[in-house]
């Protein structure tokens, strides 16, 4: 780096200077001395993300070294989800990711907390396209999404803690426990969300159904998109040119 002084390039004021620094992870594994069990952890989350046409038969292979080590893993996914901060949403919501995967009866306990936790206040006030509070439900919906596939597998426990979030106070939380609940739960776990529904005043969450994307009539047109009844483009809209 120059001086300051140097009479080849002078300068009003010392440059500034950026350092990046590289880390291979975002955890601490503060609570884990096994090493071994910390990097396969660190792996699957990695493998989460990849691309490729043997991305997710990566995963699957990082997810079955990790249920060698059978539930007690759990505990150590959750700490780091714990002791993360609060703005690393990305990190936070794999490790959610990663606790529904692995598909663990012992995951409502600590799912159930995710869910429960306080959705902490908007801090991205004025974005048009950002929103903290989106991502905070996003990973609430996704361990919502574990309770589903352990209700699916006959959990009870599951079960009853969809029918509890069923009253959850952000509707898309109470609508993913409500759609989850109707397709694993049993015929009185039914039951009871309807009549919860009802003293809520909620029936109409009822009626909504999750749809694969690909059974989703997609919209059709070229420059301007219209409803798939209609055949033809529309025409373009008039801007009121003035005509000279």
């Amino acid at each position: 780096m120059l001086h300051p002084k140097s009479s080849d390039t002078p300068f009003l004021a010392p440059p500034d200077t950026l350092e990046t620094r590289r880390a291979e992870h975002p955890f601490s594994f503060r609570t884990s001395k096994a090493k071994d069990l910390n990097a396969l952890v660190v792996e699957a989350i990695n493998r989460m993300g990849g691309v490729g046409d043997d991305a997710e038969e990566n995963y699957k292979r990082a997810l079955s070294s990790l249920t060698k080590w059978g539930p007690s893993v759990l505990d150590i996914i959750v700490t780091e989800y714990e002791d993360l901060p609060e703005d690393r949403y990305l990190d936070r919501w794999s490790l959610v990711q990663l606790v529904v995967d692995l598909r663990y009866p012992e995951a409502v306990k600590p799912l159930d907390r995710i869910i429960t936790s306080r959705i902490p206040a908007e801090k991205a006030k004025g974005s048009h396209d950002v929103s903290t509070v989106a991502e905070e439900v996003m990973i609430r919906t996704t361990a919502v999404e574990g309770l589903v596939r352990l209700s699916a597998d006959g959990v009870a426990e599951a079960q009853q803690v969809l029918l509890k979030h069923a009253a959850h106070r952000t509707f898309s939380i109470r609508r993913a426990c409500v759609q989850g609940l109707m397709e694993t739960g049993t015929d009185d776990d039914k039951k009871k969300l309807r009549r919860l529904l009802k003293e809520r005043k909620e029936e109409g969450l009822l009626k909504i159904k999750r749809a694969d994307v690909r059974e989703v009539p997609q919209p059709i047109g070229g420059r301007f998109v219209v409803p798939v009844q209609v055949k033809s483009e529309a025409p373009p809209p008039d801007l009121h040119t003035r005509k000279e």
